[in-house]
């Protein structure tokens, strides 16, 4: 399987073994966790179930030694003297209970955000959806928007600025933007409004100048910007969430971008319907790069921009029917072959379909070759013909999206990684496969929101956690690179020797070499 792109950008996911020490090389070692002790696991699995039930949140087997570890500060803390004691607080619908989900919500959730994150998603606001909205709302002068999942607040503060920038009389609108999040601390940090350097990395630096100034503590957002900016905190699994806090009704525009990577199925389904139900009509949601693939979003229907995908509110469907989908979709080479006009016709595709399914492997074997040696042109041609008698094969549609992804064609690769995704929405390989592609078009971001998708739908995906902590490195943040780095290592230990690490295609011990050899390990 070849699946790396070249710098030159003349061949999209060409793989050379040159390319993974180059790249590996400017990535730094040092992350091991502490394991706590004295807690069994019957009982870490009766807290992720409270977990799940309280925040919606999927705590993972690789996640387990820290959830022990907050438990037993937290006991130490709360002079809890067995498990059992403080899984009673957790469950209990008391005050102390909310006030303990308050302190360890922080703990079991990552806070990453800066300034006009993800190009893409910043341009569709500034450029489409803001100014539909501003026109739209031209008569009442007012826009309600809402950052579900605000962390340290630059989204919505970035948001406050675009909003600025494209009302010249913002002072005779108004304008509600609210922040939440279930870690209040940061959410202390959002209402302060001062931001280090770290949080500027892709905001130009004349925006950065107008909108903030300096002080003993880092930068200060500008007073004026700040009052239409507030923040709260807020539970997106919680049923009483809308009655607590009416502001967050009458939404023209919900973002939500990487929070479901860490919500359960029934989670998002629940969130996604609040967030329907407290959108105005034609309102917007929009979510980060592939986290609602694969998901039934009643009465939402899709929008396909080349930036990204984002969701519009519609009148409530009759029951029954699905939402609308409103992309570009490919030709299908003569539909009528999908139009059967007897019961001869209908019989004769059925016995041909038995045919092709048997030989199926064999055909994945020939378009895995093809791809190899880069007959991309071939393995295009032969994915499709089969595709016409058996859409829904998954196996076949993400090695079509290789083949284009392959051939420099980056539009028809993810539309077929999305048609991948719709018919088997567990599977990593594809959301591995667009992270490659949001990289190759330059947007960083999704590319770290796809590989986090990636482990998350498969926890042992060790080249995108070698990916990760390039990306990371790249953008000098060293932690999180290093934490990526040593995940990758601590999963090519164990693995025999020989063993080839897909997608890259080499041997667990040349990977493992090549990163040892590294400076600092």
């Amino acid at each position: 399987m070849v699946l790396r792109f070249s710098r030159s950008g003349k061949a999209a996911f060409e793989f050379r073994r040159q390319e993974i020490r180059q790249q590996m090389v400017r990535c730094q070692v040092g992350f091991e966790m502490e394991r706590g002790e004295g807690m069994e696991d019957d009982i870490i699995e009766r807290l992720k179930i409270l977990v799940e039930n309280r925040m919606g949140l999927s705590i993972r087997i690789e996640d387990n030694e820290t959830l022990r570890k907050t438990v037993i500060a937290r006991m130490k803390i709360l002079n809890k003297a067995t498990p059992d004691e403080y899984l009673n607080l957790l469950a209990a619908e008391t005050g102390a209970s909310e006030l303990e989900w308050r302190v360890i919500a922080p703990r079991l959730t990552i806070g990453e955000s800066y300034f006009f994150r993800d190009t893409g998603h910043i341009s569709l606001l500034q450029h489409t959806i803001l100014p539909e909205l501003i026109e739209k709302k031209q008569h009442l002068r007012s826009l309600r928007i809402w950052s579900a999942g605000c962390s340290t607040g630059e989204e919505p503060y970035s948001i406050a600025i675009l909003l600025d920038t494209l009302l010249p009389d913002l002072s005779q609108w108004e304008i509600v933007i609210l922040g939440t999040d279930i870690n209040v601390d940061l959410l202390r940090k959002a209402e302060r409004g001062v931001y280090e350097d770290w949080s500027f990395r892709s905001l130009a630096p004349a925006i950065q100048h107008k909108y903030f100034s300096r002080d003993k503590d880092g930068w200060k957002i500008d007073e004026r910007v700040r009052k239409i900016v507030k923040f709260q905190y807020g539970n997106l699994n919680k049923k009483d969430l809308f009655s607590q806090y009416p502001e967050m009704g009458s939404i023209d525009l919900i973002i939500c971008r990487n929070v479901f990577i860490y919500f359960n199925t029934e989670a998002v389904a629940f969130a996604c319907e609040n967030f329907t139900r407290t959108l105005n009509e034609d309102g917007y949601l929009i979510t980060g790069h592939g986290e609602l693939h694969g998901h039934k979003i009643m009465n939402l229907r899709q929008i396909m921009y080349p930036e990204a995908v984002i969701y519009k509110k519609k009148v409530p469907l009759e029951k029954g029917k699905q939402p609308e989908i409103i992309t570009k979709d490919l030709p299908i080479r003569n539909k009528k072959l999908f139009k059967s006009k007897s019961s001869k016709t209908r019989e004769k595709r059925k016995e041909n379909n038995v045919i092709i399914k048997e030989k199926v492997d064999d055909l994945i074997f020939i378009l895995e070759n093809l791809i190899d040696k880069r007959m991309y042109t071939e393995a295009v041609s032969k994915a499709k013909e089969y595709l016409l008698t058996d859409k829904e094969n998954y196996k076949i549609c993400y090695l079509l999206a290789q083949a284009y992804a392959n051939s420099g064609d980056y539009d028809n690769a993810e539309f077929w990684c999305q048609r991948a995704i719709k018919i088997n929405n567990n599977a990593a390989d594809p959301y591995f496969l667009l992270a490659n592609i949001a990289e190759m078009r330059g947007n960083n971001d999704a590319a770290i929101d796809l590989f986090i998708k990636t482990i998350y739908l498969n926890p042992s995906f060790i080249a995108a956690y070698c990916e990760l902590s390039g990306l990371y490195e790249r953008q000098n943040n060293r932690i999180r690179s290093q934490k990526f780095r040593a995940t990758a290592i601590k999963l090519l230990a164990p693995l025999p020797s020989h063993t080839l690490v897909q997608p890259y295609n080499i041997t667990a011990e040349e990977l493992l070499t090549s990163i040892n050899c590294l400076p600092g390990h």
